[in-house]
């Protein structure tokens, strides 16, 4: 296990955009050759933001690279969901506030499963 190991892959990421490209579409080969055991890499394939931080690596380094694998569209809820074991937190909001949010994005998700999900892939896309 190397938690450094991972986080160098991540830091990658962030280092030159089109390494994201050449992991989604041969997660394998571009692990070839690290230090990192198979339950690392399938964490690192599934993106499982909660067991990478679980494990060891940096917290602010997953929430760097979430936008980058999956867009800016879900973050920060996605990534928040997923840290907090399945359910969106309620991050100081009132119990109406929160089910309005929670409305909006099964209602987001709803649409976009009919007209598609826009495809921006940094805030610069906004």
């Amino acid at each position: 296990m190397s938690v450094s190991a991972i986080e160098r892959l991540l830091w990658e990421f962030g280092e030159k955009e089109s390494r994201i490209e050449q992991f989604k579409e041969t997660p394998d080969a571009y692990m070839n050759g690290r230090d990192i055991t198979d339950g690392e890499r399938q964490m690192l394939k599934d993106m499982d933001v909660k067991g990478l931080v679980d494990h060891g690596v940096s917290s602010m380094l997953t929430m760097m690279v979430w936008p980058m694998m999956n867009g800016v569209d879900d973050m920060p809820f996605d990534y928040l969901t997923r840290m907090n074991g399945g359910t969106l937190p309620s991050m100081g909001l009132t119990r109406f506030q929160h089910a309005g949010l929670k409305t909006f994005l099964f209602l987001r998700a709803f649409w976009w499963s009919i007209v598609g999900k826009p495809n921006k892939k940094s805030m610069a896309d906004m």
